[in-house]
Order: structure tokens, then sequence, then C-alpha cells
């Protein structure tokens, strides 16, 4: 792909610059057309050979170099506790401002924790130690029940406290699709995004839980994950097929408790606000 980049970046560059091969007017459009951009794609992958050349010297290649020089390094520098918790933030914010925070920034915790997941995995199926704490599906299992921002704890905690009946109807619609971790029903519906009033519990609810997670993986009260599972995984269910380990639905269910403890105040502030005058003002 880099090599690729590279190539077609030489060949726009010659194009705009016009270094190509100028045929006679008396050529046919068609003809003088295919000539064109012989220069420019030589030049590309020349250029791309040379560099492909000189890794092979070293006994190595591009991808290997890139590897070893930036991606090795990085799942360590994801272990501590300062990256987990400023990807965790950084998705809320991005999720309340009505942006999709786990797609937009999916490559990063694609490229980083989901290769110390990888890592993880290929150790457990060779009999060997785990390399990694934190990785990609523990944010999954512990800080985005049901969602980022944990929105499942904040349906239950409707369910039993509000009385506002547009809310309550939001929730019963959005409880399915919550289990299975797609929240944006609720995310548009009641709405989440730029609502002041949820802002607060949306961002505290995955601190406070990636927090507890973080201490207790690092204290080995609960093992690292060890098998890769799908996003769309119910509660719990994700929680034991990803670390094979009882310990770590407990950990699942003390941090659904301590979310959904979080939510319950703003879902009965919530109650003191009258929908109808909030249409009357829009």
């Amino acid at each position: 792909m880099i090599m690729g980049a590279i190539s077609i970046s030489i060949y726009i560059w010659l194009m705009k610059k016009h270094i190509t091969i100028k045929m006679p007017e008396t050529v046919p459009p068609a003809v003088a057309n295919a000539f064109t951009g012989i220069i420019p794609a030589t030049a590309g992958l020349y250029l791309t050979g040379i560099i492909n050349y000189l890794f092979s010297i070293n006994k190595t290649t591009v991808i290997d170099f890139i590897s070893k020089t930036i991606q090795e390094p990085l799942p360590n520098m994801s272990q501590g506790y300062g990256a987990v918790l400023l990807m965790t933030v950084l998705v809320q914010l991005f999720w309340f401002f009505g942006i999709h925070g786990t797609n937009v920034l999916g490559p990063i915790l694609d490229s980083i924790w989901l290769t110390a997941q990888l890592a993880n995995i290929n150790a457990f199926q060779k009999g060997q130690a785990l390399p990694y704490i934190w990785t990609r599906n523990d944010f999954d299992l512990y800080a985005w029940i049901g969602g980022a921002g944990s929105t499942l704890l904040l349906l239950i905690a409707i369910l039993i406290f509000s009385k506002r009946d547009d809310q309550r109807a939001v929730a019963k619609l959005s409880i399915g699709p919550g289990l299975f971790n797609v929240n944006e029903p609720v995310m548009f519906g009641l709405p989440i995004v730029l609502d002041p009033i949820y802002f607060i519990p949306f961002i505290l609810a995955p601190v406070i839980m990636v927090s507890t997670a973080y201490a207790a993986l690092n204290l080995g009260w609960v093992a690292p994950i060890k098998n890769q599972i799908v996003w769309s995984m119910p509660p719990i269910l994700n929680a034991l097929v990803a670390t094979m380990d009882w310990r770590s639905v407990v950990l699942q269910v003390v941090n659904m408790l301590i979310g959904f403890l979080i939510y319950v105040p703003f879902v009965k502030a919530a109650n003191k606000v009258n929908p109808n005058k909030l249409d009357e003002n829009a």
C-alpha cells in the first residue's frame, strides 16, 4: 500500500508537470493518450523498485522495517493507563457531538490495541505467557457495554426510574439493539448527542469503568483477553469467551453496576424536564 501510494504520487506529480511524451498533432488523440502516461508510470515503478532494492540489501523489506520501527513499539506504549484513558475519553467526546467515535478512531484502536490482542492470541495458542494486559476488546468488555458510553446501562436506568414517556419509549425500542452493542437508536433517538443532562454521565461512566478494569487487570485479578470476539457479542457472554475466565464476568457485572449507578441521578434529573417546553422553545 505504501509503495503503491508513492508510485501513484510520483505519477500524479509528473502528469501535473506535463513531463510526458508529447506526440505530434497529426497523431490521433486515442493513440497520443496511450503514450502520455509512459514516463510518469515508468518513473514511479523504477523509484519503488529502487526503494525495495535498498531495503533488500539490508536483508529486510519495507513492511518489516515499518513493523519493527513503528508497529512493534506502539503496543508497548498503549499499555499505560494514560493512553487507555485518553482513547476512552476521545471516543466519548466524538460520539457526544454526533460523530461515530469508534469508527473515526478505529484505525488507531486497531493498529495499536488490536495488534496487542493478536499477539496475546498467538501467545495463548503457543502456550506462552500473554504479553499484553490491555487489548482492543477490553474497551468493549469493560468500558463500552452496550456501545460507547455503556448506554445499555442508561437504558436500564430509564426503564426503572424515568417518568418521561418519550424517554421510556426510546428505551424500549433501543434495549434490543443495545444488547448487541448497537446504540445508535438511543444516541440519536433520546438523544444523547448534544444533550447537556447526559453529557456528564456519558463521559464519566466509561472513565470510571475503564479505570476499574485497568486496575483489576494490572493487579492480576482478571485474566487478559486471549480469544478474538466480534463487537456485537452480548455482555457476559463476550467476557467469558474472550478471556475464558469467570472473574472477567464478575468484573463486567461490577462495572455494569457502577455505570448504572452513575446514570441513575441524571435520569431522575431528566424527569424534571418538560419535553413539551423543549418543543416550544425549539
